[in-house]
Order: C-alpha cells, then sequence, then structure tokens
C-alpha cells in the first residue's frame, strides 16, 4: 500500500513538473495559439508528455540508425525513419539533433534539396542560438555553391561555440567559401586563426604557402604537419 501511495506521488510530482516544462516550452518555442500551423496543433494536444516521447523516440531512432548503418543500408532505403523523425522534431522542437538528422537524410540519402532546406528554416526559427543547425546550414549552401550565405551563417555558428574543433570547421568553410569567390584578404585573415588553432594542419600550411606565392611574399618558416 505504501508503495502505491509512494508511486502515486511521484506520478503527481511528475505531472506537476510536466506542466510546468510544458507552459515553458510552449512560451519559448511556439508562436501564439492563432499562428499556429497544423503541425504544431498536434503539439497542444499531447500536452506535457511530448518532450518524454520525443526522448523516447530520439533514442529509439539513434539505434535504429546505427544498426541500419552497421548493416550497410543505404541513406536513400531508410524511409521508414523520416517520418518518425518528423514527429520528433513536431514533439519537441528544442531537440536540434532530430532537425539536423533529418536535413542531412533528405539532403544526402535522398536528394530532396527543397524539404532539407524548409525543415532546416524551421529548426533555426525555432532554434535560431543552435551551433549544429547554423553550421549545417552553412555547409548545405557551401554544398549548394551560395558562399556569400556559407560565411553569414559559419559566422553565426563561429559565435555560438567555444570547442576548438568546431570552430575551426567553421573556419574552413568560411576560408574555402572565400576562396571560391576570390576573396584573397578574408582567406589571409581566417587563414590566420585556423592556423592558431590548428598550427601543424597540413592542409592549411600548404595554403599558406600558396597565398604567400600569389602575394609575393617569401612563405614564412612553418612547423611540418605531424
Amino acid at each position: 500500500m505504501k508503495a502505491k501511495i509512494g508511486l502515486i506521488g511521484l506520478w503527481l510530482v511528475a505531472l506537476t513538473l510536466g506542466g510546468a516544462l510544458d507552459l515553458w516550452h510552449e512560451k519559448r518555442f511556439l508562436p501564439p495559439p492563432e499562428e499556429r500551423e497544423s503541425g504544431e496543433v498536434l503539439i497542444d494536444v499531447l500536452g506535457e508528455v511530448k518532450t518524454v516521447m520525443a526522448r523516447y523516440l530520439w533514442f529509439r531512432m539513434d539505434l535504429f540508425h546505427e544498426v541500419l548503418d552497421t548493416q550497410g543500408v543505404a541513406a536513400e532505403k531508410q524511409a521508414e525513419v523520416l517520418p518518425l523523425l518528423r514527429i520528433i522534431t513536431l514533439l519537441d522542437p528544442s531537440l536540434t539533433d532530430s532537425y539536423d538528422q533529418i536535413v542531412w537524410d533528405l539532403y544526402k540519402g535522398h536528394n530532396d534539396v527543397e524539404t532539407a532546406f524548409e525543415i532546416l528554416d524551421e529548426g533555426l526559427r525555432r532554434n535560431p542560438e543552435s551551433y549544429e543547425l547554423n553550421f549545417r546550414k552553412a555547409l548545405l549552401l557551401f554544398l549548394e555553391e551560395d558562399y556569400d550565405e556559407t560565411r553569414r551563417y559559419a559566422a553565426n555558428a563561429l559565435t555560438l561555440t567555444k570547442d576548438e574543433v568546431r570552430l575551426a570547421d567553421c573556419l574552413r568553410l568560411i576560408y574555402w567559401s572565400a576562396e571560391k569567390d576570390g576573396l584573397v584578404e578574408l582567406q589571409r585573415r581566417v587563414l590566420d586563426d585556423i592556423l592558431r588553432l590548428r598550427p601543424n594542419d597540413s592542409v592549411f600550411l600548404r595554403e599558406k604557402e600558396k597565398l604567400d606565392n600569389l602575394q609575393g611574399r617569401a612563405p614564412a618558416t612553418t612547423t611540418p604537419a605531424l
């Protein structure tokens, strides 16, 4: 009997906390009720259980994805994963990993560029300070040869992280997009930042030498790449 009472008490606490989290989630991530799209109505109906459901589905999908990848199943043959990933983004828009995964699957696996960008833009509207989504937008724009916008989103992502690996990734995108547009001075400034982070990066040591030669400067003495 005491065990039952204890479980009931825990359930009531969970419901109370869930309700509070639900109100926070609604104010943080959803537009006013009159402006919501049909997909967002589903979020209201499910109430506070939506976050728990989203996390559970994400956990299952992540495992499922790993199993399919291990078995060598190509991304374009994993179509059954996409609807469930989409449900996760509707249930919990703050789960940016699900947006990132579905966008990459659509773009790379299914060659559905338009839908990939639509869902990515939705994710960015709901999570404008997400490093992952800003970087993903920069990468896809680079692949689509929109180099000016690549630099804009890579610069956004750059301000959203302090991780050296991520910083270097952003700088590389800015560097290569600047090269495509012939922005040599920008290349040099970014190159200096990259080599401060990665002083033995063999690729960018070669790029430094190439830029030095291009601008008629004597190549600086550099440490060989390890």
